[in-house]
């Protein structure tokens, strides 16, 4: 391994203690490794000439999901390390970090590849195209308003609905925003996607599970000139007369490393589950 990239959540170190505790541990245990260190990783492939080997990403789920959209031109496999709240999508916390930095150099890991989605639409005769790891959102941006749409599903009509928005999720997603809504926990390497309707106004419309190779249309949005839409819980954006959506599994998917031992369903338990329970206790 001769490079390593690092991106660390900056509002979680501000005194730089985190960096260069980072580095040292990395350099001390290859010393011929180089380091690199990216505060943003927003046009990246532009000007990272030499790719790093990996992308070692300090932070919580929404530093994950922000460095798998902007590295997944890159196909580079990132190491996530929690320094934040939940951190369901990294591989370990902060304080095994050493040891998963040994186990790496000796090659005790392997590659988890996740799903992500394109989503893309026509808007003042611009094509616009964004990407998201959990999940594409399309809502009403008015309290109470429900939105108006219906869908295809590889060109053949599913359903019309009338709810508070819709959720096009990929299996990683499906323990986010998709499981808030009544959406079903999906093993993250299946190759498959979600469709959850936020409070439908009609309570049997529930969640379909469609092929992760579909191509999924949602129509009529502009109808409602206060839709809008977000990726991954990002900042929604105001889509007002765009005729349709469509959503489709990126050709390219996110590289995760996970360490040997690490378990999945330890992971869900711990940190979804019984994190679940525990706020339903209070």
């Amino acid at each position: 391994m001769k490079k390593i990239g690092v991106n660390i959540n900056n509002s979680k170190d501000s005194d730089r203690k985190i960096r260069n505790y980072i580095k040292e541990i990395l350099t001390e245990q290859n010393s011929k490794v180089e380091v690199e260190f990216y505060d943003n990783l927003k046009n990246i492939k532009n000007y990272c000439n030499d790719v790093p080997d990996i992308f070692i990403v300090l932070g919580g789920d929404g530093t994950i999901l922000s460095a798998a959209r902007n590295l997944v031109a890159l196909e580079v496999p990132i190491f996530g390390v929690n320094i934040g709240h939940l951190g369901f999508l990294t591989s370990v916390e902060l304080a095994r970090f050493e040891t998963a930095v040994r186990k790496i150099y000796n090659g005790e890991y392997y590659i988890e590849n996740r799903m992500m989605l394109k989503c893309s639409y026509i808007q003042n005769k611009i094509r616009k195209e964004f990407y998201a790891l959990n999940e594409v959102v399309l809502s009403t941006g008015i309290l109470s308003r429900i939105l108006k749409y219906k869908i295809k599903v590889d060109g053949k009509y599913y359903m019309d609905f009338k709810s508070d928005g819709i959720i096009i999720s990929t299996p990683t997603g499906s323990t986010a925003y998709n499981l808030s809504a009544g959406g079903p926990v999906v093993y993250p390497e299946l190759d498959l996607i979600s469709i959850t309707p936020i409070c439908p106004q009609l309570s049997n419309m529930k969640t379909i599970i469609v092929n992760g190779k579909s191509n999924i249309n949602v129509y009529d949005i502009n109808l409602n000139k206060s839709t809008f839409i977000s990726m991954d819980g990002q900042k929604p954006m105001e889509i007002g007369d765009v005729n349709f959506v469509e959503i489709n599994s990126l050709e390219n998917q996110c590289k995760l490393i996970r360490l040997n031992d690490y378990d999945y369903f330890e992971v869900l338990r711990k940190k979804i589950i019984l994190k679940t329970n525990e706020c339903e206790g209070d």
